[in-house]
């Protein structure tokens, strides 16, 4: 089997399970031999920010001294993407010996009318890779909600619910309540839960998770400060992160004020994994090094180009806020979303942008571009935009994939 076979296997696997929960994914270890014993682990949901936390904890844990692992979903190009240890993606190579080792019980499994799903199949290879790579800490980004995600079949160290917003209402539930309750359950058993969550959902994770340890800003009143000094260059804005016993003043290489509170998370989170070892020192350089694409990834400045990942109205609410530092004539966009999102509600909180394109990625999931351009001459016409007739189907064209372009200006970046 070559690396392409072994990733398409991966990848055809079944996207929702039929019995959600860690059954499944337990099973698949125990056939494995429980390779993930004896690592550590540190475990992120939330409804946003929990990729760009995740990846800010494992770097300041790493320039710290441990011998790290990442996994994160989805990725860009290449599956390979969402499983690094210390800060390389695994090989091609034991992707192959994985799925060669998995596909028979995977197989039996399909037969039998339990199959395991994608997602359950690639955190189970993240703790192979991990366990026999020797890893000291390994950080999970959760796929969904927490309680039946995959990576809750780990007991963490230390974990955070970086934001609760409404989504995956059908599965997780309708209010910030039956959201929260889920997300939380990843907390540890013997450190306390750290959450950025804010207003109504911070109320409603405390509910569930009383001692948790809120980040945010001063007029939050919360257990650890932080402060947005806004953009210092075209790549990195300034943060300061506050606590009883540390202080960091330090850059992160992702523009927005909500990264200033991802990124005390992820300091408060590193410090629960090793106080005795993680310093200020590490939080401020780890914060800086920690480069994450797609996330307000600026890959031109003339004109300014910005690649972001928003998946939900919350985030593009951020996206919005954030392009208000920077300097641009007019704004067009080029947004593509899966089907299941809120595409209206997305829209609105987007600028009003002088065109749009809308696109589609090559994925079962995703939207037609037809409907997400009605989307956008809907909020056009209630924002009392009316362009010509004649115009009007030029204003909302249909783009392929762009991937390859994207990889294009990122080599020029």
């Amino acid at each position: 089997m070559n690396y392409h076979a072994a990733a398409d296997f991966l990848s055809d696997l079944r996207r929702f399970a039929l019995d959600p929960g860690t059954g499944s994914i337990r099973e698949l270890l125990a056939h494995l031999d429980d390779p993930h014993e004896g690592v550590e682990f540190v475990q992120i949901a939330g409804s946003n920010g929990k990729g760009s936390t995740a990846r800010m904890t494992e770097s300041i844990l790493r320039e710290a001294g441990y011998r790290t692992g990442l996994y994160t979903s989805p990725h860009f190009d290449d599956i390979r993407e969402r499983v690094r240890v210390d800060g390389r993606t695994i090989t091609e190579s034991a992707v192959v010996e994985f799925v060669e080792e998995v596909r028979p019980f995977l197989v039996e499994r399909a037969v039998e009318g339990d199959p395991i799903t994608s997602f359950e199949a690639l955190t189970a290879m993240s703790l192979w890779y991990f366990g026999r790579s020797d890893v000291d800490v390994a950080v999970l980004e959760v796929g969904m909600g927490g309680r039946l995600d995959a990576t809750s079949v780990v007991d963490p160290v230390a974990a955070a619910v970086t934001a609760v917003s409404l989504e995956h209402t059908d599965i997780l539930g309708d209010t910030l309540d039956d959201i929260a309750a889920e997300k939380v359950t990843v907390a540890p058993d013997d450190a306390p839960l750290v959450t950025g969550a804010t207003g109504e959902a911070l109320a409603a994770v405390r509910r569930h998770a009383p001692d948790a340890l809120a980040v945010g800003v001063a007029a939050e009143s919360p257990d650890v400060t932080v402060r947005y000094d806004g953009v210092v260059n075209h790549t990195e804005a300034g943060v300061a992160i506050t606590a009883a016993d540390w202080n960091v003043e330090t850059r992160v290489p992702m523009p927005g004020a909500y990264q200033a509170r991802n990124a005390g998370v992820a300091a408060v989170l590193a410090r629960q994994v090793g106080a005795d070892r993680v310093t200020e020192a590490h939080l401020t350089r780890g914060l800086r090094n920690a480069h994450w694409p797609g996330r307000f990834e600026v890959v031109e400045r003339d004109p300014l180009v910005v690649l972001d990942g928003a998946h939900n109205p919350g985030a593009c609410e951020a996206v919005a806020e954030t392009l208000t530092e920077y300097d641009y004539d007019a704004l067009h966009l080029v947004f593509g979303a899966m089907h299941d999102k809120d595409h209206r509600s997305m829209v609105d909180a987007l600028p009003a942008a002088a065109s749009v394109r809308t696109c589609a990625p090559a994925l079962e999931r995703a939207a037609d571009p037809a409907v997400l351009a009605a989307a956008f001459e809907t909020v056009a016409a209630r924002r009392g935009v009316d362009p010509e007739p004649a115009t009007w189907r030029t204003w909302f064209e249909v783009q392929p994939p762009l991937g390859q372009r994207i990889a294009r200006l990122r080599d020029r970046s």
